[in-house]
């Protein structure tokens, strides 16, 4: 009897005979089918003499043949099942007593005999030579096992190539013939000594490269079924052993640009056999059990992106565990496509870039020097950044969370990034990534982030603008949660001064979801969000954040100028998107109202906390030009322009023209460059006026409120228009020149009271607030929240 050692069981999957089995048996059912149908045919024909007992004697004679191929790969699936039955549970148990006792210091051997390397702790030793027992006795079962069913598959494969020759034509040629377990290994083969051809190149790249079809049911969150699976698995397991370095060299004795060409197929080779939706086809194109993940990475991959990244030494340096390895995969992953979704390995990358960037900020020490540490977590983040499936679970990951959720489920599929059973958390790594100070040429936290504001304007209810939309919420919730305020916004050091890109990229990114984190909802005929995300029971989401929540969000926002400059232009084009909404449906305007009261409310306290808090206290990196000329957004202009597509369908509203998913929508990006020169730093003194000058803008003005309400309201109830006709033949809600130059003002007062009066007596409620009569100072113009140039949809220039 042979054992197999431990390094060859550690390697095997179990449920992989099943699966030549379950093959087996539908050859064996086809065989059998084809045989009686050939029969049938032959014998059920209307025809006699010689000819026809020649035919039927043939079909009698071929069935017989093709009944005992059929009966051997019936014995061929009998013995594999059996060998499946016998051997699976004893490679389970042998690979969970081996991980379970693994240990730091400690070897396990390849006869299964563990050494704790320390003679003075029996306990330890104790603890060691029971589990040896175990290994031993598991991997005696597991060779006798072995021994009873080998001859009887032997057996089987040979009937089976005695009754069908290899060398028999084939009627039908399989493409994916080629991708085979035998040919990746002979391929990895031929590329580690430099022999690799033109056709090696070629079936490597084809193997790892993703049909358009493949690649958009991935990003919509659906599994794939790969006929190269087999081929890829082999080639990413045939690399067990090898460190990373010599994965990042395979390639190199290659000529010409055969070593770019074979980092690429393995970057993309890595994605692809790591991600859980990619599942080996079956010979009916059916998913088989094979499918994706992180254990079909190569054990030296694996390891570096499961293991805690940094191990602090008191009163000394960090060092990063695997660094040679972590290198080697960052060189790697940079080469292939980013954009496949849904993949283990970018799992891994977000988590370990997370972990070793809280470690490595300026005070922080590294034996491999910590600018070095540093670049290694941006271009792991980088890496990942275009994987929105894995930032989706990193964001939303909650170990803690129900049974059931959405975050307990992301927070399961992030799990295979923590090694010994550890937990992941998307609040803690999420902020590890925003505590970190980023330089101005590291990108890759900034680009985490941007796709989820571009996926906003993704068909409303559609996967990419779900994604987006439970992201956005989870975001919000780490942004405003109280918790994290001392490390995101404390006054001496808020993230918009260490880190502007990065504000400024979440200020872009929170923009198109201002609205629901208001507590707005879609109506029928008021249809005004980007996104209305619901959980995976098709729950529609609630707010991630109350008043304070989305105050504390917009004063973390707030700590750069340019990011607050975009966060309140956006707050206000929201604001008068809801206020005009209300105008088209009275039966909602009361919770509109409030909702853009709630809004309003909620820029005005974060900017007023930014500027007592933190204005005086510290030096902005911004552009001079972007000190002197100001910026923004022709707020109620692009709102009210568009705004008579509110009740135009599930597609339509204010929002989807005036403040879209992207900058150019709600920033002149033309006007001041974004980010800004940081060459020109910004006096505090000029700091706290710009934000200032902010707050005084997004400051409550009911006069704003009154007309985009009434505007909308007379768009839809035009009978109702008198009530502001001028004697001049004006219309003041037709025009807001009309209220802003002359008497205007006081005009629109006067008639606004009536028309407010009577209303709410026809509609039985306070549709319309009563003016306050405290309210009666001038009508002020600003750049974040412009009012000159306000006009009603359709009206002439």
């Amino acid at each position: 009897m042979a054992i197999p050692p431990k390094s060859q069981v550690m390697g095997w999957k179990t449920g992989a005979l099943g699966e030549i089995a379950a093959d087996a048996a539908k050859i064996r059912d086809a065989i059998d089918t084809d045989a009686d149908m050939m029969n049938r045919t032959i014998h059920g024909l209307d025809w006699s003499g010689a000819a026809f007992e020649a035919a039927a004697d043939r079909a009698d004679r071929e069935k017989t043949q093709q009944r005992a191929v059929a009966t051997a790969y019936d014995d061929l699936a009998t013995a594999l099942q059996g060998a499946e039955g016998d051997t699976g549970w004893l490679i389970e148990q042998i690979q969970s007593h081996v991980r379970n006792n693994s240990f730091p210091g400690w070897t396990i051997g390849e006869d299964y005999v563990i050494d704790t390397h320390d003679v003075d702790n029996p306990d330890l030793q104790q603890r060691a030579d029971n589990a040896t027992a175990s290994l031993k006795s598991l991997s005696q079962q597991l060779g006798e096992a072995i021994d009873k069913w080998a001859p009887k598959i032997a057996e089987a494969v040979g009937s089976i190539s005695g009754t069908a020759p290899a060398t028999a034509e084939k009627h039908t040629e399989n493409p994916a013939d080629q991708f085979t377990a035998q040919q990746a290994e002979a391929d990895l083969e031929a590329v580690r000594n430099g022999t690799a051809d033109a056709a090696t190149l070629e079936r490597l790249r084809a193997a790892t490269d993703l049909t358009p079809e493949d690649k958009d049911a991935l990003a919509n969150g659906k599994g794939v079924n790969l006929p190269q699976f087999e081929y890829l698995q082999a080639l990413s397991k045939g690399m067990n052993g090898m460190s990373g370095e010599d994965i990042a060299n395979l390639g190199s004795k290659l000529g010409g640009n055969g070593h770019d060409q074979v980092q690429s197929a393995v970057a993309d080779g890595f994605r692809i056999v790591s991600d859980p939706q990619v599942h080996a086809a079956g010979l009916d194109g059916a998913p088989s059990n094979a499918s994706g993940g992180m254990n079909q990475l190569p054990d030296t991959v694996q390891r570096a992106l499961t293991n805690d990244p940094v191990k602090s030494i008191p009163f000394g340096s960090h060092h990063v565990n695997n660094w040679d390895d972590l290198r080697a995969i960052d060189s790697i992953m940079s080469k292939g496509d980013k954009t496949i979704q849904g993949s283990d390995i970018n799992r891994g990358m977000l988590k370990q870039g997370a972990e070793i960037a809280a470690a490595s900020n300026p005070d922080a020490y590294f034996d491999v020097n910590t600018k070095n540490a540093a670049n290694l977590a941006d271009g792991l983040l980088s890496n990942a950044s275009g994987d929105h499936a894995a930032i989706h679970d990193a964001v939303l990951a909650d170990a803690n969370a129900p049974a059931g959720s959405d975050a307990r489920a992301a927070a399961d599929r992030m799990g295979v990034t923590c090694d010994h059973g550890g937990k992941y958390f998307g609040n803690q790594h999420v902020v590890d990534i925003l505590k970190h100070e980023w330089t101005p040429d590291q990108h890759g936290a900034e680009n985490l982030f941007k796709w989820i504001g571009e996926d906003a304007s993704q068909p409303k209810g559609s996967f990419a603008n779900n994604q987006a939309g439970q992201t956005a919420y989870g975001l919000a919730g780490i942004l405003g949660d109280p918790n994290n305020q001392q490390i995101l916004n404390s006054p001496d050091h808020p993230i918009g001064e260490y880190s502007p890109g990065v504000t400024r990229s979440l200020a872009n990114t929170m923009a198109p979801y201002l609205g629901n984190f208001a507590g707005v909802t879609d109506y029928p005929g008021v249809n005004i969000l980007n996104s209305a995300p619901t959980d995976s029971s098709g729950h529609l989401l609630q707010s991630p954040v109350n008043d304070d929540g989305l105050a504390k969000m917009f004063s973390v926002l707030d700590s750069d100028p340019q990011a607050a400059r975009t966060i309140n232009s956006a707050g206000m084009q929201w604001h008068d998107a809801i206020a005009y909404a209300s105008g088209a449906d009275t039966d909602q305007a009361p919770a509109l109202l409030t909702n853009a009261e709630s809004l309003q409310k909620a820029m005005q306290t974060g900017i007023s906390s930014e500027i007592s808090a933190h204005a005086a206290q510290r030096s902005y990196q911004a552009s001079q030009e972007y000190a002197d000329r100001g910026v923004f957004a022709d707020g109620v202009t692009s709102v009210v322009q568009t705004a008579a597509s509110i009740t135009m369908g599930p597609e339509s509203g204010p929002v989807v023209g005036g403040i879209a998913a992207t900058v150019d929508s709600y920033i002149k990006a033309d006007v001041i460059p974004n980010p800004a020169d940081p060459a020109h730093p910004l006096a505090d003194d000029k700091v706290s006026s710009q934000l200032k000058a902010i707050n005084d803008a997004i400051a409550n003005d009911p006069i704003r409120s009154q007309y985009l309400q009434v505007q909308s309201y007379v768009q839809q109830h035009p009978e109702s228009a008198h009530y502001f006709d001028q004697p001049d033949g004006g219309n003041l809600a037709e025009d807001w020149r009309n209220v802003a130059s002359g008497n205007g003002l006081n005009s629109w007062r006067n008639a606004y009271n009536r028309f407010a009066f009577d209303m709410n007596a026809n509609h039985h409620g306070n549709i319309f607030p009563e003016a306050d009569p405290s309210n009666n100072g001038p009508i002020l113009e600003s750049e974040v929240a412009p009012r000159g140039r306000q006009r009603p949809p359709g009206a002439g220039k």
